[in-house]
């Protein structure tokens, strides 16, 4: 099987059997990544152990499929990690998206920004800032105008 076929088999199976998609109630950090152009979003929840690392993490969105598909990929590499080293894999993450079509660029930023979001709100609260939670933006709209 050959690379291209193998990353095909893995992205299909994340969308027909997404990980980590929910809620975790009681949660260290809560970001959210959010596109203004159109109100998609992506909901992160971490749970962090006493060393800082990633116990469980789930996430929601109201969005595309590759959003979900996304946000599966980045949860399942993530899920065990130091919440340091899951920073480094977000910016890896923003760093892969300079080619990528415009859609694609969009759905993966509101992944690493809920995250990014996320990791801000469990440091404010470290530090005794009372934050529900945390939003980013997004900089790329993936609204296409082609129709």
């Amino acid at each position: 099987m050959s690379d291209r076929e193998a990353l095909k088999d893995e992205y299909i199976d994340h969308m027909m059997h997404p990980r980590n998609y929910g809620v975790i109630e009681a949660y260290s950090g809560k970001g959210i990544g959010k596109n203004p152009h159109n109100n998609e979003l992506v909901e992160l929840y971490l749970l962090l152990d006493k060393d800082e690392n990633i116990q469980d993490i789930k996430f929601q969105a109201i969005g595309c499929m590759s959003t979900v598909v996304t946000g599966s990929i980045f949860t399942d590499i993530v899920k065990g990690e130091s919440i340091y080293e899951a920073e480094d894999v977000a910016d890896e993450f923003l760093k892969k998206l300079d080619n990528a079509p415009k859609e694609e660029r969009a759905c993966a930023e509101m992944v690493a920004k809920s995250f990014m979001a996320a990791e801000l709100n469990y440091l404010h609260q470290k530090e005794g800032k009372e934050e529900k939670e945390y939003t980013l933006l997004i900089s790329e709209n993936c609204v296409t105008d082609d129709a």
